[in-house]
């Protein structure tokens, strides 16, 4: 542990408390320390790269579940109905074994949260397995985490990808109107949940004349702020 005094008083507040697992979790979330900006300082990387010693919020990348649900729930189809049968991510190919095809096409079946998507041993989704996603076929106790260039040419260009990119674009098309900086705005609060800054706001105007609304939204859905806690 990087810091054992503090894991020792954490362990004494709780029996103090009567074991009140709540009163706890209140503690930490409302210190100082919880609520750290991930912003770094030049001086402390020098001595605590690896944010150990606590001094601020190590930013890290979501796994692959919520970036899949952020997408469908920024375009605007994710479907948040809770229980009932699960979803596939493959084209099942039935012969003397059954062969699993990643899909090429997908539709509002597909749509759900990925927690209901089946689990198929010993293969991975075809866009999101590389965000380190366990094999099926065994179980680990933590996920690794890794950051790879399959991971940045999935979500470029996977069919997944550009379909929900062409779908959100069409969203800001019903919701903003014809008005690139309406577009751009509404873009900026669906995907990151606040509002772009002026030199954001014109180099992506730039972006959507030069290519395409689609263009930004891919774009978006690639931005490390779409990919990660800050």
């Amino acid at each position: 542990p990087s810091h054992p005094k503090l894991l020792d008083w954490l362990a004494s507040e709780l029996v103090s408390s009567g074991w009140s697992l709540k009163r706890i979790h209140r503690q930490i979330l409302t210190s100082r320390t919880w609520r750290q900006s991930s912003l770094p300082r030049k001086e402390a990387l020098a001595v605590d790269g690896a944010s150990r010693l606590l001094w601020r919020f190590p930013p890290r990348r979501l796994e692959a579940e919520p970036i899949r649900d952020n997408i469908l729930r920024a375009a605007g189809t994710l479907d948040s109905r809770m229980g009932g049968p699960g979803f596939s991510g493959f084209e099942v190919e039935a012969e003397n074994v059954r062969h699993y095809h990643p899909k090429m096409k997908y539709g509002p079946s597909d749509w759900r949260r990925m927690l209901y998507m089946t689990k198929v041993r010993q293969e991975r989704e075809a866009t999101f397995g590389v965000f380190d996603c366990p094999d099926f076929n065994q179980t680990v106790p933590n996920r690794s985490r890794s950051t790879t260039p399959l991971q940045s040419l999935s979500l470029l260009n996977s069919p997944f990808v550009l379909q929900q990119a062409g779908l959100l674009a069409k969203r800001l098309r019903r919701e903003a109107g014809t008005d690139p900086v309406a577009q751009v705005t509404r873009a900026w609060r669906l995907a990151l949940g606040r509002e772009p800054t002026r030199g954001e706001r014109t180099d992506a105007c730039r972006l959507v004349a030069e290519q395409s609304l689609e263009a930004l939204c891919r774009a978006l859905f690639n931005a490390n702020e779409f990919l990660f806690l800050p």
